[in-house]
């Protein structure tokens, strides 16, 4: 859990909430995505992490060729949004390290937009972490830290970090994000519970925000690997998909009402949202104080060059980079996912 002095710093950035800031974009729309971007390593071995796959003599003949493929259909898929709409933010996971974030922000189209980022190494075995891009002119960068996911009775469990940013947008006023990816759904009851405790981490991390400050704008966006329904989301995270519930609850989650058939990731021919965003009320549109979540862009972002057709089980599949260890050259084996914040003209 977070520490006491911690707490004490989220307390004193929160007290920052009404000081303007100079340089930021007078806009009243700020972008924020979401992806899981699917093993984007750099093609070097790390001797203490487990990306021995990914590397060119590895498992999967990871070379410069195919990771610059890699880097460009990631930099493709953000310009895809369209200028006027290009995330301020995106967050991120399945990240190796600040080398392959480098080689995105300012080796790709990508420096035209003011591009930078945040990242912190997490204990993760395989080395994948979550990181934070953001444009310097829309979303000035206040805070950042990692929030450790650990269990005490079991001191071999690794997993990744979540991570905390707190940053200006509309010149004044303060958004925190919260950036995960939970526990993979490999190892049954074993993973469900650390699931459930990667929930209850950010659960309370959240609870700090606000009780820190009632007026905390809180964005949790992620790979939750569990959808809006299970149990590790609703129970221990305390996020209903029921709207009549929304007030009792810490969270409420945009990605409830995602139409049967579709969802951010496949598997055996069945969609399922397990990437998510959800919000503190105060950016709901019932209870917003200054900025306020944009009225049905909370969506899934799925281009056409994002999918394939599948045969097997007819309609769209994702387009991957790797099926196992065959090489497809694709994007991702996620969907991204984005929503819309706007300034109150109060």
């Amino acid at each position: 859990m977070l520490t006491t002095k911690r707490i004490l710093i989220l307390f004193i950035l929160l007290l920052s909430f009404s000081l303007p800031m100079e340089g930021q974009n007078d806009g009243d729309n700020v972008r924020l995505m979401w992806w899981n971007v699917e093993n984007f390593f750099d093609p070097a071995n790390d001797s203490i992490k487990s990306d021995d796959d990914f590397t060119p003599q590895g498992l999967n003949r990871w070379g410069y060729k195919r990771f610059e493929k890699k880097k460009n259909n990631i930099y493709k898929t953000i310009v895809s949004m369209g200028l006027d709409s290009l995330p301020a933010v995106v967050g991120m996971c399945e990240v190796e390290n600040d080398w392959v974030l480098k080689q995105l922000c300012f080796n790709t189209p990508l420096r035209k937009f003011g591009y930078d980022f945040v990242h912190y190494d997490s204990p993760d075995s395989r080395g994948i972490d979550v990181a934070l891009l953001y444009r310097c002119d829309y979303f000035k960068l206040l805070y950042s830290q990692p929030i450790a996911v650990a269990d005490s009775s079991d001191t071999a469990f690794r997993t990744r970090d979540i991570l905390l940013v707190s940053g200006v947008v509309f010149e004044s006023d303060t958004l925190f994000l919260l950036l995960c990816h939970f526990p993979s759904k490999r190892g049954g009851a074993y993973a469900e519970a650390k699931r459930r405790l990667a929930a209850m981490q950010l659960a309370y991390t959240v609870d700090t925000l606000v009780q820190c400050h009632s007026k905390a704008a809180v964005v949790v966006m992620g790979d939750l690997n569990d959808t809006p329904f299970d149990e590790s989301v609703t129970e221990v995270l305390r996020v209903s998909p029921h709207r009549r519930d929304w007030n009792k609850n810490i969270l409420i989650n945009l990605m409830t009402d995602i139409p049967e058939g579709k969802g951010t990731y496949k598997y055996q021919g069945q969609w399922s949202t397990i990437d998510q965003i959800m919000i503190t009320k105060n950016l709901h549109p019932c209870w917003a104080v200054s900025m306020v979540v944009k009225t049905g862009t909370a969506n899934i972002y799925s281009p056409n060059f994002l999918l394939l057709y599948d045969n097997k089980f007819r309609g769209n599949k994702l387009y991957r980079t790797y099926i196992g260890p065959k090489y497809e050259g694709g994007f991702s084996d996620h969907l991204p996912v984005y929503v819309d914040i706007n300034k109150l003209n109060n």
